[in-house]
């Protein structure tokens, strides 16, 4: 529960979770590995992190950054207004993503070119809008893709 604070902890062990919980314009930076990142009640938060066994989660937040330097498995973004996921080379093909009730979520990662020395980072928004139809009696999801 901090109010305008950077923080800076070393995790020591790969069963230790971190829980940043009801923070206001909070920066935590994390290294080593650990097994969890929570994320719970914060506003104009960021967290840094180097690696995750399991997964970070952010829930009931508004205006949230997080960063990856090396792996995560999982980000969930439950009931969240605005979440900047940073994702770093490892990270990116091999995190998944999930939202539920999240708006305004946007993924940076490393663009994958030919030349290796570039340095260029795309940003790229999860989708919001999804269309449902009935299709031979089940339900079928996809993103709402606008056209024109």
């Amino acid at each position: 529960n901090y109010d305008s604070e950077n923080l800076s902890i070393e995790a020591t062990a790969t069963w230790q979770t971190v829980y940043m919980y009801n923070c206001t314009n909070t920066t935590l930076i994390i290294s080593g590995k650990l097994n969890s990142v929570a994320i719970d009640n914060c506003q104009k938060c960021g967290i840094v992190f180097d690696s995750l066994v399991s997964q970070c989660e952010i829930v009931n937040s508004k205006r949230v950054q997080v960063q990856a330097r090396e792996t995560v498995p999982s980000i969930l973004v439950d009931r969240t207004d605005g979440a900047h996921l940073f994702l770093s080379e490892a990270a990116r093909d091999a995190t998944q993503i999930t939202t539920a009730k999240a708006s305004e979520v946007n993924v940076s990662f490393p663009f994958e070119t030919a030349n290796p020395e570039d340095d260029d980072t795309v940003e790229q928004p999860v989708p919001e809008q999804l269309q449902t139809v009935v299709k031979n009696g089940k339900l079928v999801t996809t993103v709402l893709e606008h056209t024109g």
